[in-house]
């Protein structure tokens, strides 16, 4: 059993809602589901937000949504995951706390540690709740689009998306992830525009209001763009990373430092990405996938080129997240 409860709060007031998301979250205390009563009681859909907590849009539009009174069409249950990691300072800008694992690689995993723990919590919540529809959002590690991802590309997924976006990526990495889990529903995760984007606080308000007023939360609103099975670009661990306007003799790779231009753009064989030191390709490698890295990259002298059409997204200037995480996703261009 978990050892982590989730506090829960009814109807909150204008006491616990406070003057900004910042004073809500501090009088939450801690991962929190929030419920909200629809005008139809029969059915329940779910919001979660703050699995990262330097990604603070979903909050955002739900105080905003909260301070409105805004009653949804069916009772909804919004979960605040982070918020100890969201408000440590300086606020919203630590993705879990140091030393912690990443909250949203956690919930396929049986661990101990306190993450896997608030995981498994949110998952009992999450079943308990026998919702419809469960939609998890995020802002994206750098600035660009927003785009939705799932394991699963049905009508019904892809009408959930809509609700956010026209772009859908189907894929078939498995992190341990949220998205990827079975709540007897479809679930997808939304990634609502960077952080520092006033874009994706657009994004996540407009689309959980779509989410939540549909009495036909499955009618799909508009064509949604696929693209299908990304792979993940990633760093080694002992790789030191720079973004620059020329090669950092100091790091073994130093990609552009405007390189999330091409967030969701389509780039032609031998892009010129970075540069890298004398150890070239073998700075990257790949997610489990069969082809190897010189299928999709290469370096001329020492500078790393695509070696095919490819799109690229999720593409971060964040070194942190860069090593931690990856850098970039991409698909081939179809």
């Amino acid at each position: 059993m978990s050892g982590i409860k989730l506090n829960h709060v009814y109807s909150p007031n204008k006491s616990l809602l406070g003057r900004s998301e910042l004073q809500f979250l501090a009088n939450l205390g801690g991962p929190s589901v929030i419920h909200i009563k629809g005008k139809d009681t029969s059915k329940c859909r779910v919001i979660v937000t703050l699995l990262h907590g330097n990604e603070p849009s979903g909050l955002k539009a739900i105080y905003q949504l909260l301070s409105q009174n805004f009653q949804p069409e069916v009772n909804t249950k919004v979960i605040i995951a982070s918020v100890v990691a969201s408000l440590t300072e300086p606020v919203f800008t630590h993705r879990m706390l140091p030393g912690k694992t990443d909250l949203n690689r956690c919930f396929s995993n049986s661990r101990k540690d306190l993450q896997s723990q608030l995981a498994s919590a949110i998952n009992k919540e999450i079943h308990s709740f026998s919702p419809e529809a469960v939609v998890d959002i995020h802002n994206t590690s750098g600035s660009g689009p927003a785009f939705s991802v799932s394991i699963n590309n049905s009508q019904k997924h892809l009408a959930l998306a809509a609700h956010f976006t026209h772009r859908m990526v189907y894929t078939d990495i498995r992190l341990g992830s949220i998205m990827e889990q079975n709540y007897g529903c479809p679930v997808v995760t939304i990634e609502a525009g960077g952080a520092y984007d006033n874009e994706a606080d657009l994004n996540a308000i407009n689309g959980i209001r779509s989410f939540l007023t549909a009495k036909l939360v499955f009618e799909q609103t508009q064509e949604i763009e696929l693209l299908h099975n990304p792979r993940r670009l990633e760093l080694h661990p002992d790789c030191i990373i720079r973004y620059d306007s020329e090669f950092d003799s100091q790091s073994n790779v130093t990609f552009h430092q405007d390189i999330e231009k091409y967030n969701f753009k389509q780039v032609a064989a031998n892009t010129a990405l970075a540069w890298v030191d004398e150890k070239g390709l073998s700075h990257f490698t790949l997610d489990n996938n069969k082809q190897p890295v010189n299928h999709y990259f290469k370096v001329k002298g020492n500078v790393l080129y695509t070696a095919m059409p490819l799109t690229l997204f999720m593409i971060t200037t964040r070194a942190i997240i860069a090593k931690s995480d990856c850098l970039l996703y991409f698909s081939e261009v179809q």
